[in-house]
Formats: C-alpha cells, structure tokens, sequence
C-alpha cells in the first residue's frame, strides 16, 4: 500500500463561479465526500497532488488529507474517486475524492502487472491483455500497487483467469473467477478475426450501396 500526505484548501464559494476562482487561483477545484462524510468544496494544488501521486499506485495512492480550516480532529483519509479533464487540452480540471473509514473495505480497480515472456510469444504467438484492470474489495491499509501476472510458462492457445491470479491476504476479486485476464493467441487467429471484420464491413457497405441506388431510381413525390 502506498500512502503520501496532501494539503488542500477549502473553497468558500461553490458552483461554477467558484470552481472558476480557484483555477484563476493556480489551483483545481475538488470536493471530498464519502459515507459519513458532508462533502467539502476544496481546491488543490495540482503541484502538491502529483507530488503525492509519484508511488508505485499512482492514483491509487492513499492520501492523507490536511484541510486548511478544518474542525475534525481526526485524520483524514481518501481517495481520487473521479478525474475531470478538459476535452481540448487533456489537462485535469476537477478532482473527486473519496473519504475511507480504515477499517472499512472498499472496492477499488488494480492495475495488472505482466512480467516474463511467455513461451507462446518466443514461438510467434501475441499476447493480448484481456483486462488492465482488476477490480478488487479490501480495507484501505491492503490495496495493493499492483497485480503481478507471470506469463513465462503461458503457450499459444492458453490464457490466465481471475481465479489463477495470486492476491493478497484480504484482498478478494469481485469478478468472475473464469474471467480471462490475459491470453497468448496465434497470429493466424488475429488475421482470421480482421478479415470477419472486413467481411462484415463489405456486406454493410454493400447495403448502403444497394440502398442509395433504390433512392436514386424512385421518382421524386409531387411537392
């Protein structure tokens, strides 16, 4: 589990003319909610929150939150629920967080770690990540930096599922055990797989074609 801590400030102003003062500010406006938790308009310092995010968990990391003005005595804990970002320049611009209770699980996606290389990809096969992600439940102090996959010994043909997957201890997967994670597939099978693709993408084509001749060809109706 990777921990950092986090300084943030409250926001007086909420809505938008307040999310806009703090970016005008140098800061991204946030809010920290969570079960028994008020949400709390916030600001932060996008310095500060990648400064504590630089762990082996990236946005996974557990944040201990120091709110300026803030009356609770009691430590804080969170983490990045949601991310905003703007659709033109890719850049954050608001931040969810979410208050965790320590003792509490949670439910939260880990991202998978492939090391090795596999037998099947040394004879030519690909290997295909089936999920990035693992969604798992466990208390804040457990979750994990990553899953680690060992595909050394994985042939062509073969694959890995949730249930073949080492986790550990309080760490439960919430998906399906047969679900595949990952897989090591012939080229032969890819190349099969496009060319249905472009079978499938002729025969719609095709209908589009045949459509728009019938269009042409029926007389215009009488305004």
């Amino acid at each position: 589990m990777a921990q950092s801590k986090l300084e943030l400030k409250k926001r007086d102003r909420v809505g938008k003319g307040g999310a806009r003062e703090a970016r005008r500010e140098g800061f991204i406006p946030a809010v920290l909610y969570g079960r028994n938790t008020e949400p709390i308009a916030l600001a932060v310092d996008p310095h500060l929150l990648k400064e504590a995010l630089s762990t082996q968990a990236g946005n996974n990391t557990l944040l201990e939150l120091k709110i300026e003005k803030d009356k609770k005595t009691k430590a804080r804990f969170a983490l990045i629920k949601e991310v905003q970002y703007d659709f033109l320049t890719s850049k954050p611009i608001h931040f969810d967080f979410y208050q965790v209770e320590m003792d509490q699980e949670i439910t939260i996606n880990i991202p998978t770690k492939i090391t090795g290389r596999s037998r099947g990809v040394q004879e030519g096969g690909i290997l295909e990540e089936i999920m990035r992600e693992v969604e798992v439940e466990c208390v804040p102090t457990t979750i994990p930096n990553f899953i680690e996959i060992d595909v050394t010994e994985l042939d062509v043909g073969k694959s890995i599922h949730i249930e073949q997957l080492e986790f550990p201890e309080g760490v439960i997967p919430t998906q399906p055990p047969t679900a595949t994670v990952v897989a090591i597939v012939a080229p032969s099978a890819l190349v099969a797989e496009v060319s249905e693709e472009e079978e499938a993408m002729e025969v719609v084509e095709g209908a589009e074609e045949l459509e728009e001749t019938t269009e042409a060809q029926e007389p215009e109706a009488e305004e």
